[in-house]
């Protein structure tokens, strides 16, 4: 299993909190606001995982 995950654990992490962020907003436990910043936040991490881990392949 850990060899699976090698690589994915931040994509993983950050999916299940959009996933979250969704879901609290659906049941009306934080604004639209707070669930956009949340979201951002999640995307902003897999885009920053997938340069680093571009970049040290180079």
């Amino acid at each position: 299993m850990k060899d699976y995950l090698k690589g994915k654990k931040t994509y993983v992490t950050a999916f299940l909190a959009i996933v979250a962020a969704v879901g609290s907003y659906l049941l009306d436990e934080i604004a639209m606001q707070d669930m956009i910043e949340a979201v951002f936040a999640a995307l902003t991490a897999m885009t920053i995982r997938a340069a680093i881990s571009t970049e040290a392949l180079k």
